[in-house]
């Protein structure tokens, strides 16, 4: 293994006392992942940050992350701006108000190196999101394999989100593009793992893992829905072209 394999990068924008328990969640499964073998840096982006979040983070306890200052104001430009810091062959992220299941690194880990010795190219989910807070509900998120899997879903929804463990590879090749939500387009992350897809990588999931989702009034979640935003209109789902996605014949594309 190389001295850093996994990059895990917490982003941050006003979050204070609501990030303590999102950083204990994710120094256990960093201590997980290192106990297995692999090399974690630990970053905290700080994107456009109000004071109080920045001197929340310049606690003793925050010490071994790295901060990372940036002025994005669009959470997917942040993720973008990051790849030119991380040291780690795959990136995690995580939003400051959420968790980490304790074996999620490592299990995403473990099925990325995995791939990895097989010439694949995968982005792994965790199997599980765990919405709390303002909302309650779990969502099951399937391999692209899996027969449950269709295309079509994407037209109404989204099979997975950005807390994925990725090759810093693909966050290269398939930036984020910016969000509008004044003008209806948001979701980010669906759009991302759409042209991802498109583009031959292979969403998969990591058994037994689960991130815990914060659900707020004031979340972009949340907005977005209020708004009624979609994604833009990209060539992947076109009428004619969204039955092929994610096609085993696609992925040498």
């Amino acid at each position: 293994m190389s001295d850093v394999d996994i990059s895990v990068v917490v982003t941050a924008h006003n979050e204070t006392i609501v990030a303590g328990p999102t950083v204990l969640s994710a120094e256990a499964a960093c201590r997980a992942a290192e106990a297995g073998g692999f090399g974690v840096e630990r970053l905290i982006a700080l994107d456009a940050a109000t004071d109080a979040c920045r001197e929340f983070f310049t606690q003793p306890a925050f010490d071994n992350w790295t901060k990372v200052s940036l002025d994005q104001r669009d959470l997917g430009r942040t993720r973008n701006a990051i790849m030119s810091t991380v040291k780690g062959r795959w990136i995690a992220f995580l939003d400051a108000d959420d968790l980490f299941s304790e074996n999620w690194l490592i299990e995403g880990a473990r099925r990325l190196a995995g791939a990895e010795a097989r010439g694949e190219r995968i982005i792994v989910h965790p199997e599980f999101n765990w919405i709390f807070d303002r909302g309650h509900s779990i969502f099951v998120k399937p391999d692209q394999d899996d027969p449950i899997f269709t295309p079509y879903f994407f037209y109404r929804s989204n099979y997975y989100d950005s807390l994925c463990m990725a090759p810093k590879e693909a966050h290269l090749e398939i930036p984020y593009i910016h969000r509008d939500i004044p003008n209806g387009l948001s979701f980010q992350d669906w759009q991302w793992n759409i042209e991802t897809m498109a583009a031959g990588w292979k969403h998969v999931t990591a058994h037994d893992t689960i991130i815990f989702k914060r659900r707020r009034d004031d979340s972009l979640v949340t907005e977005s829905r209020n708004r009624q935003s979609i994604i833009r209109a990209i060539e992947p789902m076109a009428i004619d072209r969204v039955r092929d996605l994610g096609k085993s014949e696609r992925k040498a594309n």
